[in-house]
């Protein structure tokens, strides 16, 4: 690869910022030749990567300066995106949450929410990653970011429970991933000649979502469940796991399990407590359900279930068990390992993530204030 020289452009930052609009040209430089210097440098500071002190000055106006936000700063991105995506016969959009964490020991990052119990500063950001199915990252298409209110002390957590549950889905977090669900029946409309799969892990386990139009070129979408809910059945309390389980199995396959270190020394949840990496033989089954909707007046859905479940774990190991839900066909062996696939491919967004807080080190940047530092983070999207 040749060496870029000091003060050249990289090619590819030339092409997937060629529509970049900042209302001004030579913010649209400076974005450039920024991009250039992190892209080739993304684990140094801004100062160490700038080289020069007037490079460095630049850098850190650009990003002071009122009309460089993170979703200009990302829609160039996401223009290059659709073009690729539109070049594929498939694409798989994968949506997570990670948390892009600000605490500081002492001066407070200005703008930043609490992230748990209100010792920990940032915002959370919910990109929306597109891929093809093989795993190619091919961009972001589109990235919410948000923070949470300061909540009033001493109030207990049944308390805070009780009332998130009487808030509309408007005003709750869930909202952002039928946002992401939506945008995929967008994109699904808008490049007819893709097929689209909206993939999610168990936090998009909503009824609402399960219930949201496909549109006229349906969206298709994959969603690992949390919960066993009940089915339309002779039995009134039929539900979804033991409805699958009833079926024979279709196949058997070794798949690999991840090693996962538990957030908090105290955790006791079994999909949130460590474990080390192993191969696993898990037996795939597959069933047509009904959903019976939860108290609202949603509709009850039709859905694909695929059970993929280790019989025999390790001793002293929980049992893998996923339960994927889906719009996806069951109807060969073919299908339901291709719905294996696709969500295996999902895991592919965790990579990003770390690529975005040990690679490019976004949590490390030395911001006051949140929305200096959010272009910096839609700048690393880019990287991946």
């Amino acid at each position: 690869m040749r060496q870029r020289k000091t003060g050249e452009i990289s090619s590819w930052v030339q092409d997937e910022m060629a529509t970049a609009q900042l209302d001004d040209k030579r913010l649209n430089e400076r974005l450039n030749r920024i991009l250039s210097d992190l892209g080739d440098r993304p684990a140094s500071s801004i100062p160490a990567a700038c080289g020069v002190h007037t490079e460095m000055t630049a850098a850190y106006r650009f990003f002071d300066n009122p009309k460089v936000t993170y979703s200009k700063v990302l829609e160039p991105h996401i223009a290059a995106t659709r073009q690729r995506m539109a070049a594929q016969p498939v694409v798989l959009l994968v949506q997570d949450t990670s948390e892009a964490e600000t605490t500081r020991p002492h001066q407070q990052v200005e703008g930043a929410g609490p992230l748990d119990g209100g010792a920990r500063r940032g915002a959370f950001v919910q990109p929306l990653e597109a891929f093809a199915p093989d795993g190619t990252p091919l961009g972001a298409a589109s990235m919410d970011i948000w923070t949470r209110p300061d909540q009033p002390p001493n109030r207990s957590r049944q308390e805070k429970d009780r009332l998130r549950r009487r808030l509309p889905i408007e005003q709750k977090e869930s909202i952002h991933w039928l946002q992401g669900l939506r945008t995929a029946r967008q994109l699904a409309q808008e490049l007819p000649q893709t097929q689209m799969v909206w993939v999610a892990d168990s936090d998009a386990d909503i009824y609402a979502l399960f219930a949201e139009p496909r549109g006229v070129r349906p969206v298709d979408w994959l969603i690992r469940a949390s919960c066993n809910r009940l089915v339309e059945a002779q039995t009134a309390t039929a539900k979804m796991r033991e409805r699958v389980l009833a079926e024979p199995v279709l196949f058997t396959q070794q798949i690999t399990v991840r090693e996962r270190e538990p957030k908090t020394s105290c955790e006791d949840r079994p999909r949130r407590k460590a474990r080390e990496r192993r191969r696993a033989e898990v037996d795939v089954r597959a069933a047509p359900v009904t959903l019976r909707p939860p108290r609202s007046p949603l509709p009850a859905v039709t859905v694909n279930v695929v059970l993929v479940s280790e019989p025999h774990p390790p001793a002293g190991e929980a049992a893998v068990e996923w339960m994927l839900v889906t719009t996806l066909a069951i109807q060969t062996l073919e299908q339901v390992r291709q719905i294996i696939q696709y969500y295996c491919i999902r895991w592919m967004i965790e990579i990003l993530f770390r690529t975005w807080k040990s690679g490019c080190r976004v949590e490390q940047r030395r911001f006051e204030h949140l929305d200096r530092l959010l272009p910096c983070l839609s700048r690393s999207a880019k990287v991946f």
